[in-house]
């Protein structure tokens, strides 16, 4: 895939930002701004798997289903 070119217009403040993140990192502008899209995206994918679990936690009806999991194991543990 050819990459694609993005015109990128940060004000005073973000760009001074860049230049700082960028050197401390010691990287370019480019490789900070891909770093920092990358990193908002694995925060996104944990958000997302975070909202998930909190969603299955508070489902009854999932709930149940590890309650009988957990019976059924147990029944095992007893052999």
């Amino acid at each position: 895939m050819t990459p694609k070119t993005i015109s990128f217009r940060p004000d005073a403040e973000t760009h001074r930002e860049l230049e700082k993140l960028a050197e401390a990192r010691d990287i370019t502008a480019s490789d900070a701004i891909r770093l920092a899209i990358h990193e908002a995206y694995v925060r996104e994918q944990y958000r997302r798997a975070a909202a998930e679990l909190d969603g299955w936690r508070n489902d009854p009806a999932y709930q149940a289903e590890i309650a009988e999991v957990r019976e059924e194991m147990n029944e095992l543990r007893a052999w």
